[in-house]
């Protein structure tokens, strides 16, 4: 059976997004260049020279982009916006968010 051109792009585009997680719903490096962005997690020193786009910091956190953009535009997550759509976070900026993160859940948790 042959489907309209639009059902069989939603249908790869479904294809895609199931094969961006494993079976917990852990977000996997599969996209082109997500092995060099996970490098630069990893790379030596305090990280305040080393910037991150959003799809790194996803792959970090494990969690949705959504939720990512949505921290970004709280302010819970500082980051630079370069021209209309680049959006940059600051590595030793992501690391002082986690740990205010964690210190805000063990309070919460006494």
């Amino acid at each position: 059976m042959s489907y309209p051109y639009h059902i069989k792009q939603v249908q790869m585009q479904q294809q895609q997004l199931t094969t961006m997680t494993d079976e917990a719903g852990v977000y996997l490096p599969t996209g082109p260049g997500d092995a060099q962005r996970m490098e630069l997690l990893n790379m030596p020193g305090d990280g305040s020279d080393v910037w991150l786009d959003v799809r790194t910091v996803q792959l970090y956190l494990q969690i949705s982009l959504t939720s990512i953009y949505k921290l970004i535009h709280q302010g819970e997550i500082p980051a630079v916006k370069l021209g209309t759509k680049t959006i940059r976070v600051n590595r030793k900026a992501l690391m002082g968010y986690l740990e205010r993160a964690a210190v805000r859940s063990e309070t919460a948790a006494a």
